[in-house]
């Protein structure tokens, strides 16, 4: 039996044993980083210290082999989980460090690990000329400017709205290791939008910033919005951070990365009891096989960090440089500012202490253990641990989620470069663990020439529907169980969306509606309507007078999309609109506008 093999079958002997140790024995429930052994740890890390009461951390002596005996402070987690040691001064870049965690009934644990040699800062993308024909335009609100949707199928049986988070599609050039050429079409930011494709919310950002990854998660008890927003460098990497929202957009939090990093575009999603997961890329200096001794090069790290959300103090921290072989990756690292050996994507946190990530550049997802680092099991690419059956290989994949019954869905790429397969596609599989085994459960594809070279997401209704993403494609499809084509619908050319997502959506914004008026002849008057983000609208009530003071109810009509047009006649010279419900009742009124 393989070595591999070998760790798949003892894992839930190991579990159990884990479990069976008493609370004072290290490794039963703790959790250190940077991890022992990380190569390439932040000059400005924490010493995060995960599964004991602070209260019972004794000392933490940090040692740099250069910088010597370093002084610092505990805080505590949220929830008594844990403490960081916090530096009073950053680590040297290169050198080695040693710790020794004393813990009160325990036995000191050492570790080490090295500190990073930086690579250099990137630049980041900053479109501001756009493609205006494909842009839509309302005379309540001149400055927003969502892409136009276009629904191709609907059928019945499909309900909620659509999460989207319009980004320009990135064309990958063959041989280049993710060097893309971009045509933008409009600004970013998180977008919801209805069956029909009428703009429900658009929260319009200023270039650079874009967003990524609009969805409704849990925080707490509470049900929120959150997307990740900021910057984006040309190597396809992010330098934001997390933004969690209420339900009348308001945010509530913003989420920082620690030890000096900057939030990835590519994950950000909430964890119990309140953490955020979420992607860090960072550029570093290592040698890589086969260069001269002595030569550093250039490296895109993908690490994955945990944040407690209400403190901002990393809870975990684990990197791919260290547990991931280069020789594993399918990039390489010619004609780049970086070599992007691994380009983790997606994070999920599973059950038992564990974690599930997706790496595109090796074409791998990874079960990986938060108490030792260790890869639990590989799935693809490589060094797979399972024998992947017909149709169940995939490329470049984004998205992977454990699902119940030893399942995982992802979006298969297929697409490089180099090329691996003619359409992308969602996919569920369904592993075997005794067998060391994977084999195709179901595929959604919208058409045998739909292929994203990046991006995309899978998302599983509670209907049992599947709702997929296709990433760099504009197209986003819901598909019934059986892979039929039920709902599909598209940004302009040129747009995509890393992920996609429905959900129903309930809001109503701290704002007013918004009027406005155009005269059309001496007695006629066009009233516009719009109150951005709002759900429960149903009609729009015009108010007229011949002073602000003294507007009365002239005409009512039904809502028609995000903006609403009423012709109205009269000698009035002053306007508003009132926002009725389904009932009738008033929801909101704007304030009177001149037309």
């Amino acid at each position: 039996m393989s070595r591999s093999a070998k760790r798949l079958t003892t894992l839930p002997v190991a579990i159990a044993a884990l479990a069976a140790l008493p609370s004072a024995a290290f490794g039963s429930n703790l959790a250190v980083s940077p991890a022992p052994g990380t190569p390439d740890a932040s000059p400005q890390t924490q010493i995060s210290i995960l599964g004991v009461a602070p209260k019972s951390i004794g000392s933490v002596r940090v040692t740099g082999a250069t910088s010597g005996g370093h002084r610092g402070h505990l805080r505590s987690y949220s929830g008594g989980r844990g403490a960081s040691f916090l530096l009073s001064q950053p680590l040297t870049q290169g050198e080695r460090v040693r710790v020794e965690l004393r813990v009160r009934g325990r036995s000191p644990k050492r570790w080490s690990f090295t500190v990073a040699r930086l690579g250099a800062a990137q630049p980041f993308l900053n479109f501001k000329v756009f493609q205006q024909d494909k842009l839509q335009q309302f005379v309540t609100e001149p400055t927003l400017q969502p892409p136009k949707i276009t629904t191709l199928k609907r059928s019945s049986g499909t309900g909620g709205d659509i999460f989207i988070t319009p980004l320009p599609s990135p064309v990958v050039h063959p041989g280049s290791n993710n060097t893309v050429t971009i045509n933008p079409v409009g600004p970013g930011g998180p977008m919801i939008v209805d069956r029909h494709g009428h703009l429900v919310w658009f929260k319009q950002l200023t270039p650079p910033d874009v967003a990524a990854n609009l969805r409704i998660q849990r925080y707490g008890s509470r049900r929120v919005l959150t997307w990740w927003q900021g910057p984006v460098t040309p190597q396809a990497f992010g330098l934001g951070e997390g933004v969690i929202a209420d339900s009348s957009y308001r945010t509530i939090r913003t989420v920082r990365a620690g030890n000096g990093y900057k939030v990835d575009i590519h994950e950000f999603e909430l964890a119990p009891p309140a953490d955020a997961l979420f992607t860090v890329y960072t550029p570093v200096l290592v040698h890589l096989p086969g260069t001269p001794a002595g030569t550093l090069s250039p490296l895109l790290d993908s690490i994955v960090q945990e944040v407690d959300v209400r403190t901002g103090l990393v809870v975990w921290e684990w990197h791919s440089l260290g547990h991931i072989a280069l020789k594993d990756s399918y990039a390489t690292p010619a004609n780049s500012a970086s070599f992007d050996a691994f380009h983790i994507n997606s994070i999920q946190e599973l059950r038992h202490g564990c974690v599930l990530i997706s790496a595109r550049d090796t074409s791998a997802v990874y079960e990986i253990s938060r108490t030792s680092g260790k890869i639990v099991w590989t799935l693809g690419g490589k060094a797979s641990d399972f024998r992947l059956g017909h149709g169940a290989r995939f490329w470049f994949q984004h998205d992977a989620r454990m699902l119940r019954g030893n399942r995982v869905s992802l979006f298969d790429d297929e697409a490089g470069p180099p090329q691996k397969g003619p359409y992308s596609r969602g996919v569920v599989l369904k592993l075997d663990r005794k067998r060391h085994s994977a084999k195709l459960v179901r595929q959604y594809r919208r058409s045998t020439r739909t292929s994203a070279q990046s991006e995309g997401s899978v998302q599983t209704l509670g209907n049992g529907n599947v709702f997929v993403g296709f990433g760099a494609q504009p197209f986003y499809s819901e598909f019934a169980p059986n892979g039929r084509l039920l709902f599909d619908a598209s940004l302009p050319q040129d747009d995509g969306s890393y992920r996609v997502y429905s959900f129903p959506w309930s809001a109503k914004p701290r704002t007013r509606p918004v009027a406005a008026a155009r005269r059309t002849g001496p007695t006629s008057v066009s009233v516009y309507a719009s109150w951005n983000g709002a759900t429960a609208v149903r009609r729009w009530q015009v108010l007229a007078g011949p002073s602000a003071g003294s507007l009365k109810p002239v005409k009512t009509a039904g809502k028609a999309g995000f903006e609403t047009r009423i012709d109205v006649s009269g000698s009035a010279t002053q306007f508003a609109v009132r926002a009725l419900d389904s009932r009738g009742h008033v929801l909101a009124t704007s304030s009177p506008v001149a037309g």
